[in-house]
């Protein structure tokens, strides 16, 4: 059992967006929780999860998002508060804060084939997200 004040997590810092971690990946078997902020006018880099899928429940803010699943069905909406979005693994996407206000969501992963071994903590996750954005 983990109790972490939604207050008290590791923040990471992308130049895109901020991750609040709630449940480290490294303290479950199975899934990760953080809050994802991203602040007006800006979005996640367009990535894909071979890994991961994604549980998104929108919490303030507008948001629009950008799908793009793996037998090539392009999808785009709006994400508002209330909203709950699953991400599959192998759907490329992109996150873009769609308001004067910053978007908030708490977002949950699942490892069905278990957690990456090339990314075990999310500190090395962190260090492979920026080597990417850092190419993009």
């Amino acid at each position: 059992m983990l109790k972490i004040n939604i207050n008290q997590g590791k923040r990471y810092v992308f130049k895109t967006h901020v991750n609040e971690i709630l449940l480290p990946r490294e303290k479950a078997e199975s899934i990760e929780a953080f809050n994802v902020i991203i602040e007006p006018g800006q979005y996640t880099h367009m990535h894909v999860h071979e890994d991961t899928e994604q549980l998104y429940h929108v919490t303030s803010g507008r948001g629009r998002g950008v799908f793009e699943h793996a037998n090539g069905q392009r999808e785009e909406f709006e994400m508002v508060p209330g909203d709950v979005i699953h991400v599959p693994r192998n759907t490329r996407h992109q996150i873009f804060c769609a308001g004067s206000e910053r978007l908030t969501y708490l977002c949950v992963d699942g490892f069905p084939l278990g957690k990456p071994a090339s990314e075990p903590t999310w500190d090395h996750h962190y260090q492979a997200v920026v080597a990417l954005q850092k190419k993009s």
